[in-house]
């Protein structure tokens, strides 16, 4: 059992970089990194979210966030307006030049996923899905 569990573990692994590997490519081409493309992703998807609730989502700290969001204030993509209740905390919203672009990414970024989906047929993916689902709730941070 030990054995197979590893050798799942360094499948799960492979799979990992290879989808790190596309999602870079991808992502290149329109200028942005992973971590960017995460952080237009979830301020679209939640207006007004702050640094701290951004942090959670992308599972790194307050500082490293706080990082690649100035250099992306910079560059145009997204703006921060400070809470009149609280003038320590911001909130994030993109820009029109981050809208533009999250919107073009993602569409490219929707065709690769169901391109790479397009192999598996729906009993795989049901499959996969309840597997995937049990390794998360393993692997998720407890406390």
């Amino acid at each position: 059992m030990q054995t197979n569990g590893r050798e799942l573990y360094f499948s799960l692994k492979s799979i990992f970089l290879h989808i790190d590997n596309q999602e870079k490519s991808l992502f290149a081409r329109f200028n942005l990194n992973i971590p960017r493309f995460y952080i237009l992703m979830h301020v679209y998807k939640y207006p007004g979210i702050n640094y701290i609730e951004l942090s959670d989502l992308m599972l790194c700290t307050k500082g490293n966030t706080t990082r690649v969001v100035q250099a992306m204030q910079k560059d145009g993509l997204l703006t921060r307006i400070v809470n009149p209740n609280d003038r320590r905390c911001y909130h994030l919203y993109l820009t029109d030049k981050g809208e533009k672009i999250f919107k073009e990414v993602y569409i490219a970024y929707k065709k690769q996923i169901d391109r790479i989906l397009a192999n598996f047929s729906e009993d795989q993916l049901t499959s996969y899905a309840t597997i995937c689902e049990h390794i998360e709730k393993v692997l998720e941070p407890t406390g």
